[in-house]
């Protein structure tokens, strides 16, 4: 398994897959923010519930903007795909992330569709066993990345990870980890509103390694 996580590995990976850090970590700070909007008066379920909308709706909203990326909803999983590149992203909730040791771990159960998902996309993993396909089978066969995030107080970690199965309901194993955030390393909290802007004067500060 690859991990990478200096930014002279993250960035040239990153935009071989058609994207920035910037792209990924404008993603994750809505979806922080989102969740700290959850107040005592919402269902439980409410914190990763707004992560989740909002996370997805971000990235969307980023990936969008781009070329040849298109929204997806195949099999019932929300995601954007891009036909040019073979790839599809997923957002997700975690409960680990962003730990250069230790595999994500998804915050809820993966059912058969992901897992068909993941599989199925695995064949463009490995060119000897590429197959001919028309475009809805193309988009079936995509390999699928997911973008997991952890926000747990004032701690929020996050990677970009292309898992290789889905077993007992969680990924298992990956081929590749980018990680975005580190421990330590989101400064502070961020009071995001759902629309997707920060308040004009706030700043989140992501701090990386030399």
């Amino acid at each position: 398994m690859t991990v990478l996580a200096e930014e002279f590995q993250t960035a040239p990976r990153l935009a071989e897959l058609g994207m920035t850090a910037a792209d990924l970590l404008d993603i994750v700070r809505v979806a922080v923010g989102a969740r700290r909007n959850a107040v005592m008066f919402h269902p439980a379920s409410a914190p990763g519930l707004f992560s989740w909308l909002e996370g997805t709706g971000q990235m969307r909203r980023v990936f969008l903007a781009k070329e040849s990326w298109e929204l997806s909803r195949r099999d019932n999983i929300e995601s954007v795909y891009n036909p040019q590149l073979g790839i599809k992203i997923i957002f997700q909730n975690a409960e680990r992330a962003g730990d250069p040791i230790f595999e994500p771990l998804a915050a809820n159960r993966k059912g058969a569709a992901s897992a068909r998902a993941v599989d199925l996309g695995q064949i463009e993993m490995f060119p000897e066993h590429r197959i001919e396909k028309e475009r809805t089978a193309a988009e079936l066969n995509a390999t699928v990345w997911i973008l997991f995030v952890e926000a747990e107080g004032q701690r929020v970690r996050a990677e970009f990870s292309c898992p290789k199965a889905i077993s007992d309901e969680q990924y298992a194993g990956f081929h590749e980890r980018i990680l975005l955030v580190q421990d330590g390393e989101w400064d502070k909290p961020d009071p995001q509103s759902v629309d997707g802007e920060p308040p004009a004067d706030y700043e989140v500060t992501v701090t990386r390694k030399g």
